[in-house]
């Protein structure tokens, strides 16, 4: 055992040779990676290339929460999760928060507190999805849903939550990703 997990990183690291697109659809890439280990071994491997994404826990003055119940194309089964979306080009992940939560709930946020960033699957997925508490909400509009949305927006009692996060319906694994950090962040676990 290393008593200093960094020391030995160059040796563990591969460097990229060649890149190119295998697929590429609106919401991801799929590429070929020819890559060299530090002993001089080479092997091709696959990435997915996402934009990041956010998560926002949109919670009451009640200690409720907003919850969104949509259809995921997937699993192909309706899904409770917290508002949710890719960051768009030149937006900041708390702008992207931020906008997300306007367009699912119509509503805003005095704060939103970044409370966790992750990266999906490292092994072959390129992106971070990053979680942000959202307090002090306001209802200041009407949702405003991306072309292919269809959802619902709930209020969910803290007990609720805490007795589904990861079961049935709220299955997302970035919803219960998301539940870690907030309860984290509150002092919970």
């Amino acid at each position: 055992m290393k008593d200093n997990y960094n020391k030995n990183d160059k040796k563990l690291s591969w460097k990229i040779l060649e890149s190119s697109s295998l697929y590429n659809a609106r919401i991801f890439q799929l590429r070929s990676v020819l890559k060299q280990d530090a002993g001089g071994r080479k092997a091709s491997f696959v990435s997915l290339d996402s934009p990041d994404w956010v998560t926002v826990i949109p919670e009451t003055g009640e200690k409720d929460f907003l919850i969104v119940r949509q259809y995921r194309h997937g699993t192909e089964n309706v899904s409770m999760e917290f508002p949710a979306g890719l960051i768009d080009p030149g937006e900041t992940p708390r702008q992207a928060a931020a906008r997300e939560l306007l367009e699912e709930t119509g509503y805003t946020a005095d704060s939103l507190i970044q409370i966790g960033c992750v990266s999906p699957n490292p092994a072959f997925m390129t992106n971070y999805t990053y979680t942000f508490l959202a307090k002090g909400l306001s209802r200041v509009s009407e949702q405003n849903l991306d072309e292919h949305e269809i959802l619902d927006v709930y209020k969910m009692p803290y007990k609720d939550v805490s007795e589904s996060i990861g079961t049935g319906t709220f299955a997302s694994a970035i919803t219960v990703q998301a539940w870690y950090f907030y309860r984290k962040y509150s002092g919970d676990c």
